[in-house]
């Protein structure tokens, strides 16, 4: 074997490595977008324990994702999702847009607070969200020709969800008027169609945006309608005003 032949060998071989460690870590590639994307847009800790993705198949499952509470609440978490199913379009696999058929949510679980002066830690995420929401939109107005002009290699990461169902969802609801004590609801099942669909994807900050917004929208009319306290009864309807405005 001539030298040229040895040296073809040897960059196949750097292809091929680098390839299977690529592929070999893209549960946890994909559990680091997970984390940082949902961190950045939520202002506050979320992890995630563990990524399985089957290309082949065109499945993921996540497991542990958790959300923690805005500062000046509990230590508990947030959001608590053991189990989360996901179904790829496997044709979009390796596509600048990436089609999620499928993405099903069982059994989450939730932790709602609320404070003395009746607000909640459901609306301190919100507040959270709204500050990225006007930044980027602000961004994108000032500067179109910076958008126009990048690279196909610098566009950013799209998705389209076809459905996104949660269901069986418990909240653990701890109000001022009950201190120590945790009532637990139901949470109704809620099911989200066709998110990015009309734009032809977004980015996964917009989906995390729209989806917690709309999980918040449900837990608020879940508590209200449980008549925990006073002040959420009160503060319900000019909050979710505020989220159909921000939809």
């Amino acid at each position: 074997m001539n030298k040229k032949v040895l040296i073809g060998v040897a960059v196949l071989l750097i292809v091929v490595i680098g390839i299977w460690k690529v592929v070999g870590s893209l549960d946890k590639i994909v559990a680091g977008v997970i984390e940082k994307v949902g961190s950045d847009v939520l202002k506050t800790e979320v992890q995630v324990s563990d990524v399985r993705v089957n290309l082949k198949e065109g499945q993921a499952g996540i497991g542990g994702l958790t959300i923690a509470n805005p500062p000046g609440y509990s230590d508990a978490k947030l959001f608590a999702m053991e189990g989360i199913a996901v179904e790829l379009e496997l044709e979009s696999i390796g596509k600048e847009v990436l089609v999620i058929e499928h993405v099903v949510i069982k059994d989450p679980i939730v932790s709602f607070e609320i404070d003395e002066n009746g607000g909640n830690n459901m609306q301190t995420l919100l507040d959270n969200m709204g500050g990225d929401s006007t930044e980027a939109t602000t961004e994108e107005t000032a500067e179109p020709e910076t958008a126009t002009e990048t690279s196909a290699e610098e566009q950013p990461f799209k998705l389209i969800i076809d459905n996104l169902t949660f269901s069986g969802g418990t909240v653990n609801a701890i109000t001022p008027n009950k201190p120590g004590e945790v009532t637990t609801i139901n949470m109704p099942a809620i099911n989200m169609q066709d998110i990015g669909r009309e734009q032809g994807g977004v980015t996964p900050d917009v989906v995390a945006e729209k989806v917690i917004k709309e999980l918040v929208n449900g837990i608020i009319k879940a508590v209200a309608k449980a008549q925990l306290d006073d002040a959420v009864e009160e503060k319900k309807k000019g909050f979710l005003d505020r989220l159909k405005g921000d939809g």
